[in-house]
């Protein structure tokens, strides 16, 4: 890179010691002429008088190019004195940033982008759209993926490192930037989708820093909203461990054995306020919303047999009051009241991840127990479905007693236990496949309860619940460019305690599903345009045809609404993915 700054001192003075050891070679030559007596005397005198000065300018030369590397180096924004239009500096001003040809190529060189993208149409066995996946109900525990996907989703992700250059006198900045659009409705074709439903979301908007403490430059700090050190099994679209949001954390402090990295992370129901109690008086107007504090601590990197194993615990804290908002989701924000005392919850847990010989291949154990808030939802209480602690804070909150009134407690009560196992094995370049199972158990530490759409009345189960299933996904190469996969996937539940509403053949309402027990099973084919070499190489043009049977007591609960009465279902289509 050229230097943006010149040095006419240091190049006036190398010239400068060049003229004057030519000056001393001629006087020394002309001293020789008139003295032959001294010849020898003096060619000692001028070998070490030029020793002397070749060894100057070395070092001057060195020094030269010290100061002009300095000068390319540092900010990727060089400073500049400001000129006027002649070039001459002007009076008063100070050194200013300028946007030149080495912060563009600054830019280039420290700039990376990855993305996300999964994009596709479908139809019902029946002809209609695919406007809902076969998914087991109340826990969250997402979908059997292959060809049972009907949103569309794009995450682009920014990343600028080396913000104050890449020197390794200076701090290693680096910033990230992840928006997301999202369209997880009924897919619009006919008019403009981002009017009718697309969802903008901001992902992460972070810095994160290193090389701040010279005798450990290794320590990086973030702060920001970020992807929090997420692990997911993508067969079954199942992020089983994801505290992902806003905080600040220190991460890569060695411990000796493992890496330490803690956070402090926060959440906010910006649906829910502080407001009117039970008996219509203001609890606590200075509070002004429900705030949820978590705590986050994790050893990583442990050598362990051949893999790596990493150690999780979280603390967290909500303060209690009355709050308002749509706890029983009716769309009535002022009708509901909560009185929560102060809560607390913990979590422990470990993941263990080993390779299998090439890459990309691996096996990983993982499980988590928690108790108290911190089991209901992750440090974002708005978080969606897929973090350990996957439910609403709508059902978390809003447990009923027999008597239909709100509990107050089940926060307090609530644990939960979450394992699963999954391999990704790059069996040779023309057979790869994925499998994993899964177990979770929830007690929400109240009494379900609803109202029955037949009678009326209100019906109660009770709060605990279990789910557990597997899933295969097979991936054979006919050509370097065309696969068969497949897809065959189950899931159990015992008492299902989030409804769900079924039809009569004459449209009248009839018992859903709400406290029984079922299975799901999910077959898919798909014939995909896709790389040769590995169960993760991508892009993927698929086109596929998915099959799902259900029991008839989770009628109602699974498959939508051209499905609300059924207990087997199809849906056929085509989709891209793409990930890099």
């Amino acid at each position: 890179m050229d230097s943006a700054v010149s040095l006419p001192g240091i190049r006036r003075l190398k010239i400068t010691l060049v003229a004057g050891i030519a000056l001393l070679t001629t006087d020394a030559l002309f001293a020789q002429s008139t003295d032959q007596n001294g010849v020898d005397s003096l060619k000692t005198q001028m070998s070490q008088m030029q020793r002397q000065y070749e060894q100057r300018i070395e070092a001057m030369e060195a020094n030269m190019k010290a100061l002009e590397s300095n000068a390319n180096s540092g900010s990727i924004l060089n400073a500049r004195v400001l000129t006027d239009a002649d070039g001459k500096e002007v009076a008063g001003k100070a050194p200013a940033p300028m946007l030149d040809e080495s912060f563009l190529k600054s830019l280039t060189r420290n700039f990376t982008l990855s993305m996300y993208l999964r994009s596709g149409v479908g139809i019902n066995g029946n002809g209609g759209p695919q406007d809902f996946d076969f998914e087991i109900p109340d826990f969250g525990l997402g979908r059997f993926r292959l060809g049972n996907e009907p949103d569309t989703y794009m995450e682009l992700n920014f990343k600028q490192a080396h913000l104050l250059g890449d020197s390794p006198d200076v701090m290693d900045v680096s910033m990230t930037f992840t928006p997301a659009i999202a369209y997880n409705t009924t897919k619009v074709t006919f008019s403009n989708q981002f009017v009718n439903g697309s969802q903008y979301a901001m992902r992460q908007a972070f810095l994160e820093a290193k090389n701040f403490i010279k005798s450990a430059p290794e320590i990086t700090v973030w702060a920001g909203q970020r992807f929090y050190d997420r692990h997911d099994v993508h067969l079954h679209d199942l992020f089983y461990d994801d505290y992902s949001g806003y905080g600040m954390g220190v991460d890569n402090i060695d411990l000796g054995f493992g890496k330490l990295l803690f956070s402090y992370l926060g959440g906010i129901r910006d649906d829910i306020a502080s407001g009117n109690g039970f008996d219509n008086t203001i609890s606590d107007p200075r509070r002004g919303g429900l705030y949820m504090h978590t705590l986050d601590l994790r050893i990583h990197n442990i050598d362990l047999a051949g893999g790596k194993l990493e150690l999780v615990t979280d603390f967290q804290f909500l303060k209690g009051g009355t709050f308002t908002g749509d706890v029983d989701n009716d769309g009535d924000k002022a009708a509901d009241n909560i009185k929560i005392g102060d809560t607390s919850g913990g979590r422990w847990g470990a993941i263990y991840n080993h390779p299998i010989g090439n890459k990309d291949s691996f096996w990983q154990v993982a499980a988590f127990y928690g108790y108290g808030a911190s089991e209901l939802f992750g440090p974002d209480p708005n978080n969606g479905r897929g973090t350990f602690a996957g439910f609403n804070l709508n059902e978390a909150l809003g447990r009923v007693n027999h008597d239909g009134t709100i509990s107050s407690s089940s926060l307090r009560h609530a644990s939960q236990f979450r394992a699963i196992g999954q391999i990704v094995w790059n069996v040779t370049d023309n057979f790869a496949f994925s499998a994993e199972v899964h177990y979770r158990y929830d007690d929400q530490g109240a009494i379900q309860a609803q109202t029955s759409p037949v009678t009326g009345i209100i019906e109660t189960t009770g709060g605990a619940s279990y789910v557990v299933g597997g899933g295969i996904r097979p991936v054979f190469w006919v050509t370097d460019w065309l696969a068969i996969q497949g897809q065959a996937g189950i899931d159990y539940v015992h008492n299902n305690r989030n409804g769900g509403t079924a039809f009569n053949p004459n449209g009248t309402v009839r018992n859903d599903a709400f406290g029984k027990s079922g299975a799901l099973g999910v077959f898919t084919i798909a014939p995909t345009i896709k790389p040769k070499g590995g169960w993760f190489t991508r892009p993927e043009f698929r086109v596929f045809g998915t099959y799902a049977i259900w029991d008839k007591s989770l009628r109602g609960a699974i498959g939508g609404t051209p499905y609300s009465n059924d207990d087997q279902g199809w849906v056929f289509g085509t989709q891209a993915e793409w990930f890099f």
